[in-house]
């Protein structure tokens, strides 16, 4: 059985909630169409999952969706992006009641002048640490990933304002293929990228709130396999990534104190007995504690939550039949 009974889906991403929810998935069928569930309450209940026209009724929205992110802006609230099938973005976020009301689409002109169709995009909150940590200053990122395998970025500075996209930022050297971010619990970003060859890259904020970051550190970022898909979530010990590798098993690597260049190290294949998967995305649910997904390759979604701050189930929550 899928997880919450989700339909067969190609690409996930999710988000923490605004307001008294938790968190939010959404997913995105073959088709291109869209479909989502959210949590009630931190930590708690989840709705059944919808459509687009069931979660928005008598809101358009796009047709066909090729890749999405979701991720909070520093007011807390929570911004849906999605690229189209012609790659321009749509977006849609919540408001002061924490309800998400009409898409931003590419009818009113590329949103904040963005420089090209992007093949992937990611982005992180940073307006806060989790748990017991004090605030911090930090903004929101938005990252888009060229066809030409560099970056164009762009940060909140507050509300729905924006910086200009800075073109061919931070640029790693090789072509990069894949990006996920997150913060890691001190209030700095973390960046991880992954190369035409496979290779894991990553790069950390050097002062939180700056967007000046360190040197990009690879290739095989702390010895890191050789992986086709990465996610990065804050939990209460840090940053997490977790990863697919070239056999599609699971891989983690956990930051063992928030901002801490000290590492778990890399994960067995299939941690906690992960099924095969080819999606992933991870994120806080409100209360402290992480949530992953990811899509098996018999395409049914799976997922795996934190226990407490410092431990995570045995297993992931469905399996394959064999």
């Amino acid at each position: 059985m899928s997880w919450n009974n989700a339909p067969a889906l190609q690409k996930l991403t999710a988000s923490q909630l605004g307001g008294g929810r938790g968190a939010q998935i959404w997913g995105v069928d073959v088709r291109g169409q869209l479909f989502t569930t959210f949590q009630k309450t931190p930590g708690g209940e989840w709705t059944k999952w919808m459509k687009a026209n069931e979660w928005l009724p008598s809101i358009s929205h796009p047709k066909y969706i090729y890749e999405l992110a979701a991720f909070q802006l520093t007011n807390d609230r929570c911004r849906l992006f999605v690229l189209d099938h012609k790659r321009e973005i749509w977006g849609i976020q919540q408001d002061d009641s924490g309800n998400f009301t009409h898409w931003w689409h590419p009818s009113r002109g590329y949103w904040n002048n963005a420089p090209a169709a992007f093949k992937k995009i990611a982005g992180t909150h940073g307006s806060k640490a989790q748990g017991s940590l004090a605030e911090t200053s930090g903004g929101a990122m938005f990252i888009g990933l060229k066809e030409d395998g560099r970056f164009a970025v762009c940060f909140n500075t507050g509300g729905d304002s924006w910086s200009r996209f800075r073109n061919d930022w931070h640029g790693v050297g090789p072509a990069i293929v894949e990006v996920t971010t997150c913060m890691q619990g001190d209030g700095r970003i973390a960046i991880w990228a992954i190369d035409d060859n496979r290779q894991l890259w990553g790069a950390g904020e050097k002062t939180a709130g700056s967007y000046d970051f360190g040197p990009w550190l690879g290739p095989n970022w702390l010895n890191a396999p050789r992986l086709r898909n990465i996610a990065a979530v804050q939990t209460s010990q840090g940053a997490a990534i977790i990863a697919q590798d070239e056999h599609f098993a699971v891989r983690t690597n956990f930051q063992t104190a928030p901002g801490s260049n000290n590492w778990s190290g890399w994960s067995a294949q299939q941690w906690a007995q992960a099924p095969y998967s080819f999606e992933l995305t991870a994120s806080g649910q409100n209360n402290g504690l992480a949530q992953i997904w990811a899509v098996t390759v018999k395409q049914n979604v799976t997922s795996i939550a934190q226990r407490d701050a410092n431990n995570w189930p045995t297993r992931w929550s469905d399996y394959d039949p064999e």
